[in-house]
């Protein structure tokens, strides 16, 4: 894999992750909200919700109540013999209760069958004036009816207040917490006993019958009105009785029963009317007692609807699956931890304060399965990740060094975390490797180099930055070492800079962008070169050109102007002084003029080639009109852009078309085509000369390569224009070549790139 291609592999290894990640978000989801919706709709979380509820109910502070149960006990049983009484017993006990002027009576005794006793029931009944008998459902009915009322006898019914159901509803587990107040069908309904007494003893219905009775009971079938639930005051025995032996006898104080709701009913072990609560076996009158209370104080507890439950339960898990997705793990378990308490003290606080029931076990187990589920699958995801990023470190090469890790070896029976170890243990090793080369590298690099990060600071030095800085301290900037070794040099762009130092050493500073392997830029490398002796060099190299181009040129020019002053008579000698000064001369200029176009620095200004080869032809005219060779440009109407040093250009055209005249006898001619290719200007110097040999092509743009054929006279020149010819073409980014035959021409094409 090339570096280039990395950074976007990367990427996309990060976005396949995060869809992984967000796909495993889904399946946890999913399954805990399918786990919830599953423990809530079968019941399966029932059972824990009640022992919740039990637990709960158990810690509710107990109430004074205004009800006291007159209570046919044991003692009861032996004063007035087996059960069942005569019914004109219960009309002495309802006369004596009546008298002690209760707020109402609630006589917890189903009168079904008709009895000659009935008138005198009756009669007391009336008397009373403010009783509630009860009545029962059996189900189902008989003849194929859904359901059977348990109805008192017809002139006890009429005597009666009014009569109300005593059924209760068992739950799951087979307590009884739940009482519903209303039930039958839509066409014979009956409130519960307990709500009966109610409206008896406040004038009107309770305001939980108001809320959980509203809904029409459905037709042709039984059914029960949305059930509350009983906040039991404690055990049986919890609430005040008395013998029902003791009233009749009247041992019982009118005042202990004046202004209270009297419940008579059934408390003996025997007597079959006992039921499971969650404060234990409670006979059924005791239940009633316990609805009755929490009436009357208005604390009935309401389960909460499906509609409201589901989202109480379900806001939590949507806050936890978020917490997920933003934030890290930690903040993550205090999340999951305080959402579990926040739903057990939201159930509670509504119990307490609100008398609603929510039902938490559904919501807390799926607040408990996320986590752990969602640990398992980012952990999946995680380490199927570290694996293939593993992995392929293991196949990449290791920056050129020789890999010396043992093989990755499997686990017993392959057994994967040892596969996985191998392969992190290979990758720490790796990293140290690498760390390791790194550190030697560019420890022992001979210029000063430093690792910076984006600001600018040295993070690392190596030897020879700390022996030209000294001892650096953390956090150091760049500038402030380079303004301690040049003051004043550290403002502007860096790179590329030359700095002197106060001892008079001349650094180069180099500044590299540093990348991660996400092509995300995270600092630089910066190198200080000492270029001292290069400067030096330079300086004596100027020097040099300058003894060639004034100190040799000055001689030599005088001795061409002495000449003119030589006697007419000795010509001869004359005219071969002044053939050896000129060859001096031409030398010195040649050799001037490739070194220059070789190191000094060159200008790059928008050129047309146009005026410049029309210059460079008029510069060869006179010798070209003195051999009779015919000079000709051939150039279309556009212009032809360059960018380029002017003169180097200019005197680059002057040789070509020169040694095109110089190398061409009399009568021939002499092309300078000038033409625009897509990416180049090119400019072709044809002429009609002598021509170069196939072995001298390869070596004509060697400084002090002439091209002497056999046989012919030798043309003057130190055989340095061509390769100043190609020296400017090369650092203008262009090229040059030469196609040639012996006795047929030469052609010279240069190509310089075109401007952007």
């Amino acid at each position: 894999m090339t570096e280039a291609a990395r950074p976007i592999d990367d990427i996309m290894a990060a976005d396949r992750v995060r869809r992984r990640v967000f796909l495993e978000w889904l399946l946890v989801a999913g399954l805990a909200l399918a786990t919830m919706l599953l423990l809530a709709g079968s019941g399966a979380a029932d059972r824990a919700d009640n022992l919740l509820y039990d637990a709960l109910m158990a810690r509710r502070p107990a109430a004074a109540s205004p009800v006291v149960i007159v209570a046919i006990d044991e003692p009861s049983l032996q004063t007035l013999g087996r059960w069942p009484w005569p019914r004109r017993t219960h009309a002495a006990l309802l006369r004596r209760l009546a008298a002690a002027r209760p707020a109402a009576i609630g006589y917890d005794v189903l009168f079904v069958e008709p009895s000659d006793d009935d008138p005198d029931l009756a009669a007391a009944l009336a008397q009373a004036g403010r009783v509630v008998l009860p009545m029962a459902f059996l189900l189902p009915g008989s003849n194929g009816a859904p359901f059977d009322a348990d109805v008192p006898a017809p002139p006890l019914a009429a005597a009666a207040r009014a009569v109300g159901h005593v059924d209760v509803a068992h739950d799951r587990d087979g307590i009884v917490r739940r009482v519903s107040l209303r039930g039958g069908s839509v066409s014979a309904n009956w409130p519960a006993f307990a709500e009966q007494l109610h409206r008896i003893v406040r004038g009107r219905p309770s305001a939980a019958a108001a809320r959980t009775t509203t809904e029409p009971l459905p037709a042709g079938r039984f059914a029960l009105a949305r059930p509350v639930l009983v906040p039991f005051a404690g055990p049986a025995g919890t609430h005040r009785q008395v013998s029902l032996a003791d009233v009749l006898a009247g041992r019982v104080p009118p005042e202990l029963l004046a202004g209270r709701v009297l419940l008579v009913g059934s408390t003996a072990s025997g007597s079959g009317d006992q039921y499971p609560t969650p404060v234990g076996a409670m006979p059924g009158v005791e239940i009633q007692a316990n609805m009755l209370d929490s009436l009357l104080r208005g604390e009935v507890i309401l389960p909460m609807g499906r509609a409201a439950s589901a989202l109480a339960t379900l806001l939590p898990l949507a806050v936890l699956l978020a917490g997920l997705l933003l934030l890290p793990p930690r903040l993550n378990v205090a999340l999951g931890l305080g959402l579990i308490a926040g739903l057990l003290a939201a159930s509670a606080l509504l119990l307490r304060w609100a008398g609603l029931w929510l039902p938490p076990a559904a919501g807390l187990a799926g607040l408990a399965l996320v986590y752990p589920l969602w640990g398992w699958r980012r952990l999946e995801a995680a380490n199927a990740y570290m694996v293939r990023e593993l992995t392929r470190l293991r196949a990449e090469p290791a920056a050129g060094l020789p890999d010396a890790t043992p093989p990755v070896r499997r686990g017993w029976a392959g057994e994967a975390i040892a596969h996985q170890t191998d392969l992190l243990h290979l990758a720490i090793e790796r990293v140290r490797s690498l760390r390791r080369f790194f550190a030697d590298s560019l420890a022992d690099l001979p210029d000063a180099t430093l690792v910076l990060d984006l600001a600018g600071r040295v993070l690392v030095a190596n030897k020879a930055a700390v022996g030209l800085f000294g001892d650096l301290a953390p956090a150091t900037r760049l500038t402030d070492l380079i303004d301690r070794l040049a003051p004043g040099e550290a403002a502007g762009e860096l790179d590329g800079r030359e700095l002197v130092t106060l001892s008079g050493r001349v650094l180069v500073v180099r500044l590299v962008p540093l990348h991660d392997a996400r092509d995300v830029a995270v600092g630089s490398i910066a190198r200080l070169s000492d270029i001292t002796a290069l400067r030096l060099a330079a300086r004596q190299r100027e020097n040099t050109l300058q003894l060639l181009s004034h100190d040799m040129r000055s001689p030599q020019a005088s001795i061409l102007a002495l000449l003119r002053h030589w006697p007419p008579s000795d010509a001869a000698v004359r005219d071969q002084i002044a053939g050896y000064a000129q060859r001096t001369l031409s030398l010195a200029d040649g050799f001037v003029q490739l070194a220059r176009a070789e190191s000094a620095p060159t200008r790059f200004d928008l050129l047309d080639l146009v005026p410049l080869l029309d210059e460079a032809v008029d510069d060869q005219w006179v010798l070209a009109h003195a051999k009779g060779i015919t000079l000709a440009v051939e150039r279309g109407p556009e212009e032809c852009l360059v960018c380029g040093d002017r003169a180097l250009l200019g005197r680059m055209l002057v040789n070509l078309v020169g040694n095109a005249v110089k190398y061409s006898g009399a009568g021939t001619a002499v092309t300078c085509v000038l033409a625009i290719e897509p990416e180049a200007a090119v400019c072709r110097i044809a002429d009609q000369g002598r021509g170069i040999a196939a072995d001298d092509l390869p070596f004509i743009f060697k400084p002090f390569h002439r091209v002497v054929a056999r046989g012919e006279e030798a043309v003057g020149g130190a055989g340095l224009g061509l390769a100043f010819v190609e020296t400017v073409a090369t650092r203008h980014g262009g090229s040059v070549s030469c196609v040639s035959q012996p006795g047929v021409g030469s052609t010279f094409t240069v190509r310089l790139p075109r401007p952007a």
